[in-house]
């Protein structure tokens, strides 16, 4: 017999990760079967939703091996779950992060953590606690390839200093009022979908490096917002919008520019344009589904994502494998707890300076003044 591992003549399986996701919508049971199905190095072992025919509906996707519950207690206190996936609804996210680092589960959390800032502090202060405990928020858009490329483009200085970011997220319009109803829970459109936008300022400008900064509390000068309502009028219950615009000043000298809008006709459509002294990147400028263009007696044209789930696809896989990856290699996460927590306060601060007209101006504590 030829020694597989070249000492006892015996083969051994590479060791898996044991992992079980927390809420089974529409994300959770996406991310389910993304461990299950597309991580090589982790084994799903269990799943759990509160909402019964959640829990029902997964147990005909994932594989038979998997334990399902109703709940996440029994997940968070079973000791062959080494890591748990949280695509809970937002606002159960900090409470339970905060249970599962106290339990010793490595942490995968869909963002946000928490539509309130305040809220979130708890969990900073939690992790902090356990640094043998790896925590990472799933800013899905930092796993997408052409944002990696785009990145690697900017660390190795191929376009020069980089010193502005203008960027877009429009979601595809959706007349069912669905949106109209999530708002109300979601902390309205900045911390909801704009904060994907101030994550990727934050990373491609390099905003929290001390070597740029006087103060290394303070990342960003101030703030500006403003918006209206287009498509869904009924979002004035709730002090939300549906277009947005928004401005923030990093301590640094770099600039964030992005709209924001949940009204688009034609299609998901998400684009960054970086730019450096001697270049400019744009990522997705034109938002296509694949590369097949359509010559018709309307024109030449092509078709377009229909939601961030077919947009980002092999990013949210990507995000399980690195997270993976930073367990069983000993590695540092790529995006913190601490990531997080500083592009919430900048969310909240766009919220708050949409609804006051007024600029929000950052104290040296890092904090957002809000009157």
């Amino acid at each position: 017999m030829t020694a597989a591992n070249g000492t006892n003549g015996y083969h051994h399986e590479p060791r898996k990760l044991k992992f079980a996701v927390l809420g089974l919508g529409r994300m959770g049971l996406r991310h389910a079967s993304n461990v299950a199905y597309l991580t090589p190095r982790a084994e799903l072992v269990a799943a759990a939703d509160a909402y019964a025919p959640s829990v029902e509906k997964a147990e005909a996707v994932l594989p038979r091996s998997t334990r399902l519950f109703t709940s996440y207690d029994d997940v968070l206190n079973d000791a062959e779950v080494e890591a748990v996936l949280i695509a809970t609804e937002t606002a159960s996210h900090a409470s339970l992060t905060i249970k599962a680092i106290k339990a010793g589960k490595h942490v995968l959390l869909e963002k946000p953590i928490s539509i309130d800032v305040e809220a979130a502090r708890p969990v900073l202060k939690a992790a902090q606690a356990r640094p043998d405990v790896k925590v990472m928020v799933g800013f899905v858009r930092r796993f997408d390839e052409s944002y990696q490329y785009a990145y690697d483009q900017v660390t190795t200085g191929k376009i020069g200093k980089t010193y502005l970011i203008k960027s877009a997220s429009n979601d595809t319009y959706d007349p069912t009022g669905f949106f109209v109803q999530y708002s109300k829970a979601s902390g309205g459109i900045f911390v909801d979908a704009g904060i994907h936008d101030i994550d990727i300022a934050r990373w491609m400008l390099d905003v929290d490096n001390p070597k740029s900064l006087p103060n290394v509390k303070k990342q960003v000068t101030s703030v500006y917002a403003s918006g209206n309502i287009v498509r869904h009028p009924a979002l004035a219950e709730s002090g939300d919008v549906d277009s947005a615009l928004a401005i923030i000043n990093f301590e640094n000298g770099t600039t964030c520019n992005f709209h924001v809008s949940r009204t688009s006709m034609h299609g998901h459509d998400i684009y960054c344009e970086i730019y450096g002294t001697e270049a400019k990147l744009h990522v997705n400028p034109l938002p296509s589904l694949n590369k097949v263009k359509i010559l018709d007696g309307y024109g030449v044209r092509n078709e377009t994502t229909p939601s961030f789930l077919e947009r980002f696809k092999e990013a949210f896989a990507n995000e399980v494998n690195i997270f993976t990856d930073t367990i069983l290699d000993g590695k540092a996460v790529p995006v913190s707890v601490e990531d997080a927590f500083q592009a919430s306060q900048i969310a909240v601060a766009l919220t708050h300076s949409f609804r006051t007209q007024r600029p929000v101006f950052f104290d040296d504590e890092g904090q957002p003044i809000l009157e």
